[in-house]
């Protein structure tokens, strides 16, 4: 069979046929192109198969880098979450909390606390806030920053059912 594929090659090259390149359209004759088959590669494409072999070893290195990179990422990325986490729960009684820890009433979803500045030492609240803990670069989420411009808008009601 790989005799068949170089007389057809042959063939090609002895005659007058022309080609047009697939990429610029431009005719060439095909007695002057590199022609060869799988079967029998000529020097120039044992080349550019070794260079091509060369490209895909480094993409596949190149590929293996970044999902290593992206697999540690995760695993740090999981690790803040779940720090933060626990963080959020422990934030009341750590010691620069700037609020009354008695005075923190918990959500942790969609926001962490409701605080109602003053209950505990005076029995009145003299101001509510709503916060929400974060650590490192977190941001507020969606749901999160309607809720910071609802109160800034001050659609903030009390109904009594």
């Amino acid at each position: 069979m790989a005799q068949s594929h170089q007389d057809l090659i042959n063939f090609l090259q002895q005659n007058e046929f022309k080609a047009n390149c697939p990429t610029c359209g431009e005719g060439f004759k095909l007695k002057e192109a590199s022609l060869f088959s799988v079967d029998n590669f000529n020097a120039q494409a044992k080349k550019l198969l070794n260079e091509k072999k060369e490209e895909l070893k480094e993409r596949k290195e190149l590929i293996s880098k970044k999902k290593a990179s992206t697999q540690k990422r995760v695993e740090t990325t999981t690790g803040s979450v779940n720090m933060g986490f626990i963080l959020e729960r422990l934030a009341p009684v750590l010691e620069h909390f700037p609020f009354d820890k008695n005075d923190c009433r918990s959500l942790f979803d969609p926001i962490d606390y409701v605080i109602f500045e003053g209950l505990q030492k005076t029995g009145k609240v003299q101001k509510i806030f709503f916060v929400d803990i974060k650590s490192g670069k977190a941001k507020l989420k969606a749901n999160q920053k309607a809720i910071k411009q609802m109160v800034e808008q001050k659609k903030v009601e009390f109904k009594k059912y």
